[in-house]
């Protein structure tokens, strides 16, 4: 696989990174002739990688037969041309995924008012010399959850007249009777049904499921440790790896969740010590530390060394991880954090606390570590066999054919003309080349429970459910996209529809089309609304078209349009009546 480096430095591959492009065509296999039923998959001298993409078409299933997964729903197979770089495949799908589990505007919408419902219902309650204040930590705070994903909140009880921990509440007795008089509350007020109190745990918390929304929620007392740490990862993936973290992250937390090993009251792996495990893969990449690696732009290869990191070669017996100092390896003994009882369990220094081991709780990890191994092995065939039905029309090893279910089994080879071993076609295989096709699914999937509850989720906002409760309206803020206030300046939509509407207004010497064309960028998730003035989008006929194509990508495309097009909506316009506001 073709790697995407900085330039800075384009080192050759070594054995610290994962190359799936350069392989041999001498496999150690008999040479083979592709089947009839390849003909558009075998690539012959004549082809050209440069060539035109093909329009994109409805597919119900991959090359290999598979359904479709839902980041995928709407696209042809991902990369140019008929032969594309499969690490760029690959790096596409990782944001195609991330943006496909990424919250809508409606869901964090949805998630800010369960907090504020909490936070009203704290300030009806009478506590006699205390002030209780609902503060939200963990992966809504730092924008790493998934549409799943619980809100995790500490109900601080300060004194009245100050930021101070109340005294009557800092022991671990009297937390827990409080939690038991909140659970009471909260039933009382309608916020949920039932509580599930948790009181013997090492932090005793209340588990729930606020009623309107049906989000699930973690209430501890006091836990302002929480905070500290989601201020950690919001720096790592908001200004150290921006562009990196955050996809990795979601995508590792998909694949525990899907095996229920993602909660560390159960022996799983909590929020927090993924993202440590993986701002360290970062920090300890030779390459990525010499900026010859373009993190951002090798997402699928990062993911693919994470399973092979922690599933086959790191040393849990004796090595500790810390991000600290830019990275290091610590030992496990040194730090106290050796268990001689269980020497297997995995150890990371708490940045906020170094005397604290973050997975001390994580007592599932070797089950855990044996599923990284399999996703690395799965992900890795998945790799494998796509390249051998490109080359050969089909898996040459029936180990890597993961065709639809109930295939056809695989036939032998025959004898063509030429004397030469000649492989059946593949009755799963597609022989169309812009069939999707998706690595991640080799070890991700999305279940109907969770676009059930996102779909009820987004109904429950649009019908005002929870708006009625809380006597709130959801108010974007509106902007104008070629006004020069801080908004404007702030917001990367906003500057890029400017720059693409200024340069159609002044024309530049290209048209609307050259100029506009190519211009993506994702809006989802931000809840404003963005104006665009009738007058900045006529010029002669040639209007500037806006739209979302609905192709469920989460992309505002921008670009001129020379003719009607009932696919979307542009505006020569006549009067500020006609402004376009489009919410993204």
């Amino acid at each position: 696989m073709a790697v995407e480096t900085t330039e800075k430095a384009k080192p050759a591959l070594t054995e610290d990174f994962i190359g799936f492009g350069d392989i041999s065509s001498s496999e150690d296999e008999e040479a083979v002739d592709v089947p009839a039923t390849a003909g558009k998959r075998g690539r012959t001298d004549n082809d050209s990688d440069n060539e035109a993409d093909a329009a994109p078409g409805t597919y119900q299933k991959c090359y290999n037969g598979q359904p479709v997964p839902p980041w995928l729903t709407g696209q042809r197979r991902l990369g140019t041309g008929k032969s594309p770089d499969i690490n760029t495949m690959i790096n596409e799908e990782v944001n195609k995924f991330v943006a496909y589990i990424s919250p809508t505007p409606e869901e964090h919408q949805m998630r800010a008012w369960v907090i504020e419902r909490m936070q009203r219902i704290l300030g009806a309650w009478t506590l006699p010399g205390t002030r209780a204040v609902a503060k939200c930590f963990g992966s809504f705070e730092t924008r790493l959850y998934l549409p799943t994903s619980d809100i995790d909140m500490t109900i601080m009880l300060y004194n009245e007249h100050n930021d101070e921990v109340s005294p009557a509440y800092a022991g671990r007795e009297s937390i827990r009777q409080f939690l038991y008089r909140l659970a009471r509350q909260l039933k009382q007020n309608g916020f949920c049904h039932n509580c599930d109190v948790i009181a013997n745990a090492r932090v005793p918390i209340i588990k729930t499921i606020e009623r309107i929304s049906g989000i699930a929620v973690d209430i501890s007392i006091n836990a302002d440790s929480g905070m500290k740490s989601a201020q950690v990862q919001r720096s790592f993936s908001e200004k150290v790896y921006p562009n990196a973290l955050r996809a990795i992250v979601l995508a590792i937390k998909q694949f525990l969740f899907q095996r229920s090993m993602n909660e560390v009251y159960t022996g799983g792996m909590g929020s927090y010590a993924i993202t440590l495990l993986v701002v360290s893969l970062l920090q300890m990449h030779p390459r990525i530390r010499s900026g010859g690696l373009d993190a951002s732009k090798n997402l699928g290869v990062l993911l693919i060394e994470f399973f092979e990191l922690y599933g086959k070669r790191f040393n849990y017996d004796t090595v500790c991880v810390s991000v600290l100092e830019n990275g290091r390896y610590l030992n496990k003994r040194n730090k106290s954090f050796f268990s001689p009882t269980q020497p297997y369990l995995l150890a990371i220094e708490d940045p906020c606390d170094t005397s604290n081991d973050v997975t001390k709780g994580t007592y599932g990890i070797s089950r855990i570590k044996q599923t990284f191994s399999g996703a690395y092995d799965l992900f890795n065939n998945a790799i494998f066999a796509y390249h051998q039905t490109r080359k050969h029309g089909r898996p040459i090893n029936d180990a890597l054919n993961v065709g639809a279910p109930n295939s056809e089994p695989a036939k032998k080879r025959s004898r063509g003309k030429s004397g030469k071993a000649q492989l059946p076609s593949a009755p799963n295989v597609s022989d169309d080349p812009w069939a999707p096709v998706s690595f991640l699914s080799s070890i991700l999937h999305i279940d109907a429970k969770t676009v059930s509850m996102r779909q009820r989720l987004v109904t429950t906002f649009h019908k005002g459910t929870m708006q009625e409760a809380l006597g709130v309206e959801y108010q974007p803020q509106l902007v104008n996209a070629l006004e020069s206030n801080g908004t404007s300046q702030s917001d990367p939509v906003v500057n890029a529809v400017s720059s693409a509407l200024e340069d159609h207004k002044n024309g530049n010497g290209v048209s609307a089309q050259e100029q506009i064309n190519k211009m993506k960028f994702d809006f989802a998730g931000s809840g404003n609304t963005l104006t665009i003035p009738v007058e900045t989008t006529g010029n002669e006929g040639d209007p500037v078209f806006i739209s979302d194509d609905d192709d469920d990508d989460d992309v505002l495309d921008v670009y001129g349009e020379d003719d009607d097009d009932e696919d979307g909506q542009y505006y020569e316009g006549s009067s500020d009546d006609d402004d376009l506001h489009i919410v993204y």
